[in-house]
């Protein structure tokens, strides 16, 4: 890598799979930058944590589908350590409905916050990117682009468009050396899956042929893998971790 040490932006970082790849880049030497949006207090307890541990993180409060937010804390950015080594677009939302029943917002919130999030955070850093000669990109998809869930069109939506978004911009970009990679996790054990009974959890882990429920480190193991040396020909792929549950 060019510099010493390389940072990485993360969006959406205080709270689950987020969290487990702010502590696992940062445990790798990484300078961690990570963005929230309401989670004052994860967010500092998490840096505050990380920093015990000699490492380097910072945390921003920043709505990544705002332009202009992404457009003044990625200038700020640059301005003090130029072009970021790597991107994870890792920040998003659900708002469950059918579709019959979905609110004009319900879509509308999901598609800014999931989708075009990843256009801002993207458009803002690739031009320093491009001139620096390296760099990664990786979207956090999810298998719900595979396989099917009733009340989340929305959602899914974002995750398949992810996919498609990480082929045409790693065709656009691999000639200056920035790889792009989709990753899309299967249920992964966070406080997102906290309010499922019992006896739906056991229900779905009958579907997950390792017969259980994946970890935050099982994501962030991949995402490390991707950005280190064993990932540099690897672009416009997509990686899905569901422990075989889209087999």
């Amino acid at each position: 890598m060019s510099i010493s040490t390389p940072w990485v932006f993360i969006s959406g970082g205080s709270r689950g799979i987020g969290k487990g790849i702010v502590k696992m880049l940062a445990a790798q030497n990484y300078h961690v930058v990570f963005t929230y949006k309401s989670s004052i207090n994860e967010a500092q307890i998490l840096c505050q944590e990380i920093k015990q541990q000699g490492y380097r993180c910072e945390g921003y409060q920043c709505d990544v589908s705002n332009a202009k937010e992404v457009t003044t804390l990625s200038a700020e950015l640059i301005s003090r350590y130029g072009a970021p080594y790597a991107i994870i677009n890792n920040a998003g939302i659900t708002q469950d409905a059918l579709l019959i029943n979905m609110k004009e917002e319900e879509w509308h919130n999901v598609i800014s916050t999931n989708l075009s999030s990843v256009y801002l955070v993207n458009h803002a850093f690739l031009p320093e990117m491009i001139t620096a000669g390296e760099g990664c990109i990786i979207h956090m998809s999810s298998v719900t682009a595979f396989k099917a869930n009733s009340g989340q069109v929305n959602y899914a939506a974002t995750k398949a468009a992810m996919i498609g978004i990480t082929r045409s911009l790693a065709v656009e970009v691999g000639r200056f050396n920035v790889r792009v990679n989709t990753v899309a996790p299967g249920l992964i054990d966070t406080e997102m899956l906290d309010h499922i009974p019992a006896s739906h959890r056991k229900k779905l882990l009958s579907n997950i042929p390792l017969g259980r429920l994946g970890s935050v480190e099982d994501i962030a193991l991949t995402i490390n893998f991707l950005l280190s040396p064993g990932g540099r020909y690897i672009t416009g792929q997509t990686f899905v971790i569901d422990g075989g549950m889209t087999a």
